[in-house]
């Protein structure tokens, strides 16, 4: 009996002073309610670098409430974002799925499809799970209520600071305050409100801390009036041996002149001169809205106690993607170092994870979807392509991921190029692939900040050789392409959308559209539902419109055919810039004019084309590269030397050979087979 006494003793002191000592756990209810199913709550920053708090060891910040729940918990010491941006990442948060499979790839064209690929709470509602969004969502242009969600709280693009009007369950509503405390009232709201006989998913998606930096009045000279940040150790890249596209960069102040080639290679230096660093204040005012959230996790921990359900809650805090602060002299995000993709990534689950748990294992995004399954005792889709960090949290012996994946895509906006990368423990590689321009490869031991480029240093070629091996399957397992774009996108990602689509009808032609672009000759006949060309007349010719002028990017052309034999299907071209495509030999091809002709031949022939079947073409000339597909796949894609720089101002032109353009390689005679529909996406 005295052994036993002894022991419960032990125990409650173990128990009691493990709360002792932070600001936000002390005192702890500990007890639950009754649910097998834990409550979630995800905390979702924005641009929050993975070392912006201080228990993460930063030099100033202070986030003592964050703090506490790293120590009642487990920090995953490397975890990462599979693409660098806020709409992928949060997209790949909640379907975990790669952005190439889930559609959003940027944050100016996706719009989320979550009848496509659901997310994570449409499993929950089904196991009988409240579901609620509250805060930023970003993925798509519109506020209102999405999908598998029971309660809504968003606003439309980025939101502001002060005075926010929210959407709530499709009402709009306005609000007198500091947005960071307004979300965590509502949260808050929520919970207090919510049943303690059903399991709840809650995300509360703070705008914080993303630009236009504006910290609470209460924290506006929080770390010390008239701060700077100091010098980073990556200020001093010369950009020596990086890829020539940085360089171009650096010279030319940020525009696109890497991709436009305003300069001659040999007018690119070799390596970039080495600036003072100069005061930097502006990121001070994103760490500092920091503490606004910082703030609220300590008033969400203390409801959650109040409410007597801690130990059977699971808390994620988390950020979308890290944050430059002048580290090889960037801003922003994006690119594949470790500022950009790594992220800070706290799990408190009192009834089942340890706490001051620390995992090494590489983690991403993709991973916390099916984790938040797990533990709601909810089968994981077998869509979904991350994994369960439980293993982990719990401290159980596993195999785990070796190496993560990173993916990219150029946008319209930002001027950084398409890029994949691999990542190990110790490795990391950097592709870009729609430029071939020089990989990087970086040893993250000897140089975690990522200045020396060991790429195409013969001493290093077995590594380089060894780590594109692993991109290379990181490629194949994740579905990732080089000329295929996402396949869940309505067909490309868009920035005006369809702005011709002629289709037939009961043999007359329509225009699905209602777009202004007219037929102004016809030499081809219509069935019930084609057009029908016998490959000797001058085809279908429309009126020239400039919405449909392919000087300018991105350019989508899709059509439905059936060959009866080799002829040039559409043509729209002028003298110095334009495109044509063609049947020639029974291979399908493509020919863009940028001043000189630039042929595309592809490996389909006959045999896998037949002529006389119906097939689906796409052509996709987007800013550097030209891509050509049949019946969805990609039959061949290559750089463009040189994008279009002069408008074609021609009619576009469909079956007929085309004499205004005259090239040996390329066919000038008409069309003979059908053309049921022909689409143009912008």
């Amino acid at each position: 009996m005295h052994k036993s006494n002894n022991l419960l003793l032990l125990v409650f002191v173990l128990t009691f002073f493990g709360f002792i000592g932070n600001p936000t756990f002390a005192q702890s209810v500990g007890t639950t309610n009754g649910k097998k199913q834990p409550d979630v709550v995800f905390i979702l920053l924005d641009d929050l670098r993975w070392d912006a708090l201080s228990c993460m060891g930063h030099p100033y910040v202070k986030t003592p409430h964050i703090d506490a729940l790293r120590e009642q918990g487990a920090l995953m010491e490397n975890a990462f974002v599979t693409t660098s941006i806020c709409c992928p990442s949060r997209a790949t948060f909640v379907t975990g799925t790669y952005a190439n499979q889930h559609g959003v790839i940027d944050n100016e064209t996706s719009e989320y499809n979550p009848e496509v690929t659901p997310p994570l709470t449409k499993e929950l509602q089904a196991s009988g799970y409240t579901t609620a969004w509250i805060g930023k969502w970003h993925m798509g242009d519109h506020a209102m209520p999405r999908p598998y969600f029971d309660y809504w709280l968003s606003f439309k693009g980025q939101g502001v600071y002060h005075n926010p009007k929210f959407n709530i369950n499709g009402d709009e509503v306005s609000f007198k305050g500091y947005t960071t405390d307004l979300l965590t009232d509502k949260t808050i709201e929520f919970i207090d409100q919510h049943s303690l006989d059903k399991p709840y998913f809650v995300a509360l998606s703070h705008k914080a801390v993303h630009e236009p930096f504006k910290p609470a009045a209460r924290h506006k000279d929080a770390f010390g009036a008239g701060r700077s940040l100091p010098q980073p150790l990556s200020w001093v890249d010369d950009f020596k041996n990086k890829p020539e596209w940085m360089r171009r960069q650096q010279i030319r102040d940020y525009r696109w002149e890497w991709r436009t080639r305003e300069l001659e290679a040999d007018q690119v230096p070799e390596s970039i001169a080495i600036k003072p660093w100069q005061r930097n204040t502006k990121y001070v005012k994103q760490l500092r809205c920091v503490s606004a959230v910082d703030d609220g996790v300590g008033r969400l921990i203390t409801a959650l106690k109040k409410r007597g359900t801690l130990d059977n809650t699971l808390i994620v805090f988390t950020s979308d993607n890290g944050y430059f602060h002048m580290e090889h002299r960037r801003w922003d995000k994006r690119l594949a170092y470790e500022e950009s993709l790594r992220i800070p990534m706290i799990i408190v689950y009192p009834n089942k994870i340890e706490p001051t748990t620390s995992v090494a294992g590489l983690v991403t995004n993709l991973d916390f979807a099916p984790t938040v399954l797990d533990y709601a005792n909810v089968s994981v889709p077998e869509i979904m392509q991350g994994l369960s960090m439980r293993p982990l949290l719990e401290q159980k012996n596993t195999q785990w991921r070796t190496s993560i994946f990173y993916e990219y895509w150029m946008d319209l906006v930002h001027s950084i190029p398409t890029m994949v990368a691999a990542r190990t423990d110790r490795y990391k590689l950097i592709r870009y692939p729609d430029i071939d321009d020089t990989d990087e490869l970086y040893d993250l031991h000897n140089d975690p900040h990522e200045i020396n480029n060991l790429a195409g240093i013969d001493a290093h070629k077995a590594l380089h050789d060894e780590m594109r091996q692993v991109l290379d399957a990181q490629i194949i397992e994740s579905g990732w392409r080089v000329d295929v774009f996402p396949k869940n996108l309505p067909r490309y990602r868009s920035e005006q959308g369809t702005i011709c689509d002629f289709t037939v009808l009961d043999g007359k032609l329509q225009d699905a559209s209602n777009s202004d672009i007219h037929v102004v000759a016809n030499d081809c006949t219509f069935s019930s539902n084609s057009m029908v060309f016998d490959g000797n007349g001058s085809g279908l010719k429309f009126g020239y419109n400039p919405k449909i002028d392919p000087a300018s990017w991105p350019y989508v052309i899709e059509l439905d055919f059936k060959a009866d034999a080799d002829g040039v299907l559409v043509t729209h071209a002028g003298p110095n810039s334009g495109y044509k495509i063609f049947l020639q030999d029974g291979r399908l091809g493509i020919a863009v004019l940028c001043r000189t002709w630039i042929a595309t031949r592809t490996t389909i022939d006959s045999s896998s084309n037949s002529l006389g079947t119906w097939s689906t073409l796409r052509a996709v000339i987007d800013y550097n590269r030209l891509s050509l597909y049949l019946n969805d796949e990609c039959v061949d894609s290559v750089a463009l030397p040189q994008p279009f720089k002069a408008p074609v101002k021609r009619p576009l032109v469909l079956g007929a050979g085309a004499a205004q353009i005259v090239n040996k390689t390329v066919p000038n005679y008409a069309f003979k087979g059908a053309i049921k529909r022909i689409q143009i996406i912008r």
